[in-house]
């Protein structure tokens, strides 16, 4: 799926289709799509470029941080960015601070924009920093690593490092009721 800049001299551009998992060069363990990401696009010409709104939905699996098992997650993230042709020029120079704004434009180079970047861009940004299956997920035990959901594990909850001995019994001290006191 292309936009073709010379078509945007008509008027707005309209897509809409699907794009399989195939055609995205998404990592396994970032996500596995379920299904084509179906996305729609509305492109047209801008003072300075192109701007182009849409929304995608895509259907996927991903891990959780915490069991690590894969879990069905849906993104449906909604988009509005602006393009500039890559040789185009700033009307400022030298050092500049960007706003809010500057930070949603892209460039392009060519004939065309292709909406397949675009798409596996938005479907990065939407998945969840650090996806959990549910919030009350007990995660891997750290000591053998079983699933905290599935079994209970008899290990110990409390790690004690022998380095911190020292501590603990400077701990220990101060916390015992001091019996001179009384």
């Amino acid at each position: 799926m292309r936009i073709m800049i010379k078509d945007l001299e008509l008027g707005p551009v309209l897509l809409e289709g699907e794009i399989p998992q195939q055609n995205l060069d998404l990592a396994p363990e970032e996500i596995q799509l379920l299904a084509p990401v179906h996305v729609r696009v509305q492109a047209e010409k801008h003072s300075l470029g192109v701007r182009i709104q849409g929304g995608l939905s895509a259907r996927g699996k991903v891990l959780c941080v915490r069991c690590l098992e894969a879990f069905e997650t849906s993104l449906s993230p909604e988009f509005e960015l602006f393009y500039q042709p890559h040789d185009a020029r700033h009307p400022l120079t030298g050092e500049i601070e960007l706003a809010e704004k500057d930070t949603s434009i892209s460039f392009f180079a060519g004939d065309g924009i292709e909406v397949t970047n675009i798409v596996l861009e938005q479907v990065l940004l939407g998945l969840p920093m650090k996806p959990v299956c549910r919030e009350e997920c007990l995660g891997l035990c750290p000591n053998c690593g079983s699933n905290r959901n599935q079994q209970l594990c008899h290990c110990e909850t409390v790690l004690q490092d022998p380095r911190l001995e020292p501590l603990l019994k400077i701990k220990n001290r101060i916390s015992l009721p001091n019996s001179k006191s009384k």
